[in-house]
C-alpha cells in the first residue's frame, strides 16, 4: 500500500514538473515586453490577474492549480486510477474551501471532484471494455465525448475557482461598483 503511494506521487510528481515548466514557457513569452520596454493591454491583464491578491487568495489559487495539474493528470492516466486518488482530490478541494473561506467551494468541491473520478473509473472501464471484449463504434464515441466532458469540466472549475478568488480582491471590487 505504501509502496503503491510513493508510486502515485512520484508518477505525478514527474508529470507536475513538466507541466509547470511548459507553462513558465509560455506565460514567459506571454509576458515578454516589446522591444519598447512596454506591455500591452492584454500582457499587462494577464501580468494584473495577481496583483493585490493577499497571501491567503494567493495559496488557494496555487492549491486550485495543482488540483487542476492533478485532475489532468487524472485525465492522461486513467488507467491507473485508484482510490488514493479521490481521497487526494478531496484534501485538495477541502484545503481550497478553507483557503477560499467558503462553506460553497467546500461543499461544490466535494460533489464535482467526486463526479469527475467516478466519469474518470467509467471512461476506463469503457476503454478496458473496447480493448478487452468488444470494439463497438458507439462505446467509443460515448467514452470520446466523455472524455471531452471532463476535459471540459476541469477546464470550466479552474477558471471558475480562480474567478471566485480574484473577485474577492479590494481591487476587483472597486473597479466593477464604479462600472455599475
Amino acid at each position: 500500500m505504501i509502496q503503491n503511494i510513493v508510486q502515485i506521487i512520484f508518477k505525478f510528481m514527474a508529470f507536475f514538473v513538466i507541466f509547470v515548466c511548459v507553462g513558465y514557457v509560455i506565460f514567459h513569452f506571454i509576458l515578454r515586453k516589446n522591444k519598447s520596454g512596454k506591455l500591452t493591454s492584454t500582457k499587462q491583464r494577464t501580468f494584473g490577474l495577481l496583483m493585490e491578491l493577499d497571501n491567503i487568495s494567493v495559496l488557494a489559487i496555487s492549491i486550485v492549480c495543482v488540483r487542476s495539474i492533478f485532475l489532468w493528470y487524472m485525465y492522461w492516466n486513467r488507467a491507473e486510477v485508484g482510490i488514493i486518488h479521490l481521497y487526494t482530490l478531496l484534501f485538495l478541494s477541502l484545503l481550497f474551501g478553507l483557503f477560499s473561506r467558503s462553506i460553497k467551494n467546500i461543499i461544490l468541491d466535494f460533489v464535482s471532484n467526486t463526479a469527475l473520478y467516478f466519469s474518470l473509473l467509467s471512461s476506463k472501464l469503457l476503454s478496458s471494455y473496447l480493448i478487452e471484449v468488444q470494439f463497438v463504434w458507439y462505446v467509443f464515441w460515448g467514452n470520446f465525448l466523455l472524455l471531452f466532458f471532463i476535459g471540459l469540466c476541469i477546464l470550466y472549475f479552474f477558471i471558475r475557482h480562480i474567478n471566485d478568488v480574484v473577485s474577492r480582491t479590494k481591487y476587483i471590487r472597486r473597479s466593477r461598483s464604479e462600472e455599475g
